[in-house]
């Protein structure tokens, strides 16, 4: 394999995993920011619906969680692992940057 192949290889990983925790941080913020809004509601229909959508928020935050671990992407039972692979990846980047 080309050193060009292997960069361009290294760089859609990285692309792939960056968007893909993107996403992650974005479904937890959903998640958080709908628990507070239900929590500053007065109106019960009002509650109702962002309790609906906090439901909805919950199964997408772990939709992407699911499709991080089964991708290796994230090693959410084992820190050790994710520091380690975390670390992997920044000296990849760096490598990548050369």
């Amino acid at each position: 394999m080309a050193k060009t192949d292997t960069k361009e290889k290294i760089q859609s990983v990285l692309d792939d995993q960056a968007i893909a925790t993107d996403l992650l941080i974005a479904a937890k913020a959903g998640v958080r920011n709908y628990a507070v809004a239900i929590t500053e509601t007065a109106t019960p229909e009002v509650r109702k619906i962002l309790k609906k959508q906090l439901d909805q928020a919950i199964d997408a935050h772990e939709k992407i969680a699911q499709y991080m671990i089964d991708n290796e992407m994230y090693h959410a039972y084992d820190v050790k692992k994710q520091i380690k692979e975390d670390i992997k990846k920044a000296d990849k980047a760096l490598e990548f940057a050369k």
